[in-house]
């Protein structure tokens, strides 16, 4: 159990509750090995369930929860359902008729752009002519009673093999800012094959300079100042998890050129393997994610104070600091972030459930963590359990990644509500609504 979980009698009679949905449900019979099988979970929602409701100490969530109309609050939508004005009018109008809350669309991808901007280069997915992907969603979006958050990613800002041909591209004006790995080399040196045995998704920039962080508080001023957004959601706001050299991978031109030194520049210098993380970060490298957090804060404040910002967050705190620098409960307590979207994401019920009694155990922690549930990687049915679970722990709002996912397979969702409407345990009214 987290440390952070209080001692007054009021959360020893949540964390006593908690604990005994969770040995309910490890009382069950051991899944197959290459199973998962619902049995387990159901058996865990019901004694989470009944466990909280006789200890009369709910989660404070979870009157919204239930009072909500919205049983599917958000949306993850990827940039490439941006692309033109068919797809961003088809995603509107399956969002409606799903009856989600708000859509977390993403129009930062890769150091470039899915709206009208001067700080960044037009993505190239896009075609050359004065197609707006954000505002049209907004309009048409907000036309249909829905929100829209600006999905953000920020340090990572490239994945292709080639290089990006804009000449504005962060990558090409500013090779500097690129991570460096644990010789000095930039991440950009890496193959697509190192990528792929690593894990790391691409490029990644050092939060540990300056010029990075003033770069990012400036993409997301301009959105909150050019578009009636509801939010902005940060992602990809941590290290990757692979060796860095120095503190986040920061290299300056000068320590650069000293390891680059008379008698080995020109020449090619030995190069050792990249490698996944070892040691825990420092605590000065999460301090510098945590300084780009606030950098975006301070620049939204400047712009539109009030304006809900989210991170979207590796949802094992323990490998979010580790490998990462993501220290977002810190975030939370100390106001940088409104809401944290924990990226549920592993296929196992058993994983999600353990990740959800984490966060409901700690103080505060479900009235402003919204789980994402992932659809892509894991079958209906599967993806009902995570939800029952997590509206019976009182979780007031839930997010599926992504939009994309359920667009790709048409029978999908209908399965989802089916199971969902069907027959079994359904705690604290866990159906989710269809058309509104």
């Amino acid at each position: 159990m987290p440390a952070s979980v209080g001692r007054g009698p009021a959360r020893s009679v949540v964390v006593a509750a908690l604990l005994a949905g969770a040995l309910a449900w490890r009382g069950s019979a051991p899944p197959p090995a290459a199973a998962d099988p619902l049995p387990d979970l159901t058996a865990a929602t019901a004694a989470i369930g009944a466990a909280l409701d006789s200890a009369g100490a709910l989660p404070a969530a979870h009157a919204a929860a239930d009072s909500s109309p919205h049983r599917l609050e958000y949306l993850w939508v990827v940039r490439w359902s941006l692309t033109d004005s068919q797809k961003v009018e088809r995603a509107v109008e399956r969002a409606r008729e799903i009856g989600v809350k708000g859509l977390l669309a993403q129009v930062v991808g890769r150091g470039d752009a899915y709206y009208q901007s001067d700080v960044l280069p037009r993505a190239e997915s896009l075609p050359r002519e004065e197609f707006d992907p954000l505002g049209l969603l907004i309009a048409r979006a907000h036309a249909a009673g829905l929100e829209v958050h600006a999905w953000v990613n920020c340090m990572l800002v490239w994945s292709l093999p080639n290089r990006p041909r804009d000449p504005r591209h962060v990558v090409n004006t500013h090779p500097e800012w690129i991570a460096r790995l644990a010789d000095g080399r930039p991440m950009s040196s890496l193959t697509a094959r190192q990528r792929r045995k690593l894990g790391v998704e691409g490029v990644f920039l050092s939060p540990a300079l300056p010029g990075v962080r003033a770069w990012l508080g400036s993409i997301v001023k301009e959105i909150a100042m050019r578009y009636a957004v509801d939010g902005v959601q940060l992602d990809y706001i941590r290290l990757p998890g692979v060796q860095l050299r120095g503190e986040a991978g920061a290299l300056t031109a000068e320590a650069g050129a000293a390891a680059e030194g008379p008698a080995t520049r020109g020449a090619r210098r030995k190069s050792v393997a990249p490698a996944r993380v070892r040691a825990p970060r420092s605590e000065a490298e999460c301090a510098h994610v945590s300084a780009a957090v606030g950098e975006v804060r301070d620049s939204l404040a400047r712009v539109r104070p009030g304006l809900p910002l989210s991170a979207a967050v590796v949802a094992d705190t323990a490998v979010a600091e580790r490998a990462n620098a993501q220290r977002w409960t810190s975030w939370l307590r100390e106001g940088l972030i409104d809401r944290a979207f924990a990226m549920c994401y592993a296929p196992p019920l058993r994983t999600v459930v353990a990740q959800l009694l984490s966060f409901a155990a700690s103080p505060g922690m479900a009235a402003r963590v919204v789980p994402g549930i992932a659809v892509y990687n894991t079958p209906p049915a599967t993806a009902a359990a995570k939800i029952r679970a997590a509206r019976a722990l009182g979780f007031a709002e839930l997010a599926l990644y992504s939009y994309d996912a359920l667009a790709s397979r048409p029978s999908y969702w209908q399965s989802l509500r089916n199971d969902l409407d069907g027959p079994g345990p359904s705690p604290r009214g866990a159906v989710l609504g269809g058309a509104r």
